[in-house]
């Protein structure tokens, strides 16, 4: 059982992000994405990663990068937009609110909001996935 309240993940999905099953290993929290059919902040050519466990569905395709929604075991609401292994790379963020409603305002400001947070994930893979010359 998901340790963030229903009505908080359903205003998620009603705003037409994804929003995965409950992921033990963050404290039951969740991954939430942008599906591609969703208006909003994108970054072209992007793909996030998805690992399907047992039987839970594929989720749909996403143009944006997924962020990690979950409660922490001093009682505060974290939204993690972490990309990078080893600390924080380029445009990643952890922002910690006292509430789940200012956390749920937080990604959909991400995500529908002003897109600078967005465009600051997309220059932060710009130089770190550089493309390579021909």
């Amino acid at each position: 059982m998901s340790k963030i309240e229903q009505k908080y993940l359903e205003k998620l999905r009603t705003s037409g992000l994804h929003v995965s099953h409950t992921i033990p290993a963050f404290n039951d929290g969740v991954w939430v994405g942008k599906p591609v059919t969703t208006r909003g902040n994108s970054i072209q050519g992007y793909e996030p990663g998805y690992i399907v466990i047992g039987d839970d569905p594929l989720p749909p395709k996403m143009d944006a990068p997924m962020l990690k929604f979950h409660k922490t075991k001093t009682e505060t609401w974290m939204v993690r937009g972490d990309d990078y292994v080893g600390g924080p790379g380029p445009g990643d963020f952890n922002n910690e609110w006292n509430t789940p409603e200012e956390a749920i305002e937080d990604i959909l400001d991400f995500y529908f909001g002003d897109p600078a947070r967005m465009r600051a994930k997309a220059e932060g893979r710009n130089q770190v996935f550089k493309p390579m010359e021909k």
